[in-house]
C-alpha cells in the first residue's frame, strides 16, 4: 500500500506516476491498481479521472476538484472528501463505509448501490513502553449540507447516515435505505422515492410536499405525524382568512403566519389576500394560483417555493429570501388603492436567486435594493 502522506510536490509527481499505472491496469495492460492509505491529497485537481476499483483508505481529498471522476466499486471507507466538487460522479456500488462528505457538491452524481454504513478504522501504533497498541474507532458516514441535486441513489445503502440539510431535490432514491438516518431539514421536492426505507429516520424540518407516496414512505415518523397536525392546523387558519376576506372583515379571521414553519405547505389557488407571512419558513411551498395581494412575505425564507401564476400585487418582500422560487406568469404589478394611490410590490434587501420570471410582467424599479443573481427574466431585461 502506497503511502503519500504530505502534499508535496514529489508527492504530486509520485500521484501522476500512480494514476497512470492504475489507467493501465483497468485497461488490462499490466498496470497496477490505485491503493492509498491515509495519504493526503486535499485540493488536487483530479477532474475526470477514472479510479474505478481503487483503493483510498482514509485518504484527505477535501476541498478536491474531482467533478466527473469515476469511483466505481472504489473502497474509499473513511475517506474525507470535505468540501470537494464531485459533481456528475460515478460511485456506483462504491465502499463509502465512514466516509466524511460534509458540504461536497454531488450535483448529478450517481450512488446507485453504494454502501454508506458506518465504518471502522482500525490503526496501529507504539506506545511509550514500544508496546504494539491497536486503536479501533467507528465513525458515521457523514454527508450533511451537501447539494446532491439530481443524484442517483437507487438501492444505496444509507442506514444511520448522517444527512442533515441535504438537497435532494430531484434526486433518485429508489429502493435505496434510510432507515434510522438524520434526515433533518433535508429537501425531499421532487425525489423519486419509490421502495426506499424511511424506517426510524429522523425527518424534522425536512422539505417535501404531502401526497400518497410520502405518505407511505413516511407513516409512523413522528416528525411526519407532527407535519401533518401542524398543516392541519394551517388549513383551519386559512380556512378562516378566506371567510375574513369574503365577508369583509365581518366573519372569520385574518391569518398570521408570523415566524411560522410552513415547508412544503400547499396553498394553491386560495384565497389569502392581506395575509401575514412575516418571517415564515416557506420552502417548497405550493402557492400557484394563490391570491396574495398585498400578503406580507417580509423577511420569510423562500427557496424552491412555486408562486407562479399568483396574485402578487403589493405584496411585501423585504428582506426575505426567493432562491430557486418560481414566478412564472405571477402579477407583480402595483395594487389599485380605493382611496386612490398604488401599492407597489416591494423587495429591498431582498435576496433573489435563480428565479424564474418567465413571462411575468416586471415593472420597472422593482429590483431596486434586491440582491439579484441569476435569475430568468423576460426577453430583454438585465437584473441590474
Amino acid at each position: 500500500m502506497t503511502d503519500l502522506s504530505g502534499s508535496s510536490t514529489r508527492s504530486k509527481q509520485n500521484l501522476t506516476l500512480l494514476l497512470a499505472q492504475h489507467s493501465l491496469f483497468l485497461k488490462k495492460r499490466n498496470g497496477k491498481r490505485l491503493e492509498l492509505r491515509l495519504a493526503n491529497l486535499e485540493r488536487t485537481k483530479l477532474r475526470g479521472f477514472d479510479l474505478s476499483q481503487s483503493i483510498l483508505l482514509a485518504c484527505n481529498l477535501s476541498q478536491c476538484d474531482m467533478e466527473g471522476c469515476g469511483f466505481r466499486e472504489a473502497d474509499l471507507s473513511n475517506s474525507l472528501f470535505i468540501g470537494a466538487n464531485l459533481k456528475h460522479c460515478d460511485f456506483t456500488r462504491a465502499n463509502l463505509r465512514g466516509a466524511r462528505l460534509y458540504k461536497t457538491d454531488l450535483a448529478q452524481a450517481k450512488l446507485d448501490g453504494s454502501d454508506m454504513r458506518m465504518g471502522n478504522l482500525t490503526m496501529h501504533r507504539r506506545n511509550s513502553e514500544g508496546e504494539r497498541d491497536v486503536i479501533s474507532r467507528e465513525y458515521v458516514t457523514d454527508l450533511s449540507f451537501c447539494n446532491m441535486e439530481e443524484a442517483s441513489l437507487e438501492d444505496a445503502v444509507m442506514r444511520k447516515v448522517k444527512l442533515r440539510g441535504v438537497n435532494l431535490r430531484n434526486a433518485n432514491l429508489t429502493k435505496a435505505d434510510f432507515s434510522e438516518a438524520d434526515l433533518q431539514g433535508v429537501v425531499l421536492l421532487g425525489a423519486n422515492m419509490d421502495g426506499a426505507n424511511f424506517y426510524n429516520a429522523d425527518i424534522k424540518d425536512a422539505t417535501f410536499t404531502v401526497n400518497d407516496a410520502t405518505r407511505r414512505m413516511f407513516q409512523g415518523l413522528s416528525a411526519f405525524t407532527e407535519h401533518l397536525n401542524n398543516l392541519a392546523e394551517i388549513d383551519r387558519l386559512v380556512a378562516a382568512h378566506e371567510e375574513w376576506v369574503d365577508s369583509g372583515g365581518r366573519s372569520g379571521a385574518r391569518a398570521d403566519f408570523t415566524g411560522r414553519k410552513m415547508k412544503g405547505v400547499d396553498l394553491r389557488g386560495r384565497e389569502l389576500s392581506a395575509i401575514s407571512f412575516r418571517g415564515a419558513d416557506l420552502s417548497g411551498a405550493l402557492l400557484s394560483h394563490a391570491k396574495l395581494a398585498a400578503a406580507d412575505f417580509n423577511g420569510a425564507n423562500l427557496p424552491y417555493a412555486d408562486l407562479s401564476s399568483a396574485d402578487l400585487r403589493g405584496a411585501g418582500f423585504e428582506g426575505a429570501t426567493l432562491r430557486h422560487a418560481l414566478l412564472e406568469a405571477a402579477d407583480l404589478t402595483p395594487l389599485e388603492l380605493r382611496g386612490g394611490g398604488s401599492l407597489p410590490l416591494r423587495l429591498r434587501d431582498a435576496t433573489v436567486e435563480w428565479v424564474d420570471f418567465t413571462k411575468t410582467a416586471v415593472p420597472d424599479g422593482l429590483f431596486k435594493g434586491a440582491s439579484v443573481r441569476n435569475c430568468v427574466l423576460p426577453e430583454g431585461m438585465a437584473e441590474d
